[in-house]
This record gives C-alpha cells, sequence and structure tokens, in this order.
C-alpha cells in the first residue's frame, strides 16, 4: 500500500520539496547551458545532480535498499567528477 502524504514524516517531506526544486533548477541550468544564455551553467548543474541524487536516496532508502546505494555511489561518483573539473579548470 502506497503511503498517503499527510502520513509522512516531516523530513520526508522536506527532502521530496527539495528534490523537485533542485530537479527544476537542473532543468533550467541545463537550458540556459544549451542555449548558451550562461555558458558555466554546467557548473552548477552537476553539483545539484548530486544533491538531487543524495535526496533520492533518503526518498529511496527505506523502500529499495540497493536502489538506495547505487543512488548514494552515483552522488558520490558525481561529486568527485565535479571537485575534479573545478581543480583542473
Amino acid at each position: 500500500m502506497k503511503p498517503k502524504w499527510k502520513d509522512m514524516p516531516f523530513a520526508h517531506k522536506l527532502v521530496t520539496a527539495v528534490s523537485v526544486i533542485v530537479s527544476g533548477s537542473v532543468i533550467v541550468l541545463a537550458v540556459l547551458q544549451m542555449f548558451d544564455i550562461w555558458p558555466q551553467a554546467v557548473n552548477i548543474c552537476v553539483p545539484l545532480m548530486g544533491v538531487n541524487l543524495l535526496c533520492q536516496t533518503y526518498i529511496q532508502w527505506n523502500t529499495s535498499r540497493k536502489s538506495a546505494w547505487f543512488s548514494l555511489g552515483c552522488a558520490v561518483f558525481v561529486f568527485i567528477c565535479a571537485i575534479a573539473v573545478f581543480f583542473i579548470k
């Protein structure tokens, strides 16, 4: 049975809202990058994708532990790549 929104803990609601906001920000920044409006938008977009993966990890932790571990691994990989690109530039 799917849990109802009102029955979810506050932390879960907060992380879900942050995930939606971050996802929207990633889409906006990707469009700005693609149309060359802000050429450096990808420098913010990539770490935000890592934050979104961390939010997914929290949301999926109780329902699918394997999926949560995979999201966590992807988030770590994204952050390592973002840090490497930051220091290379």
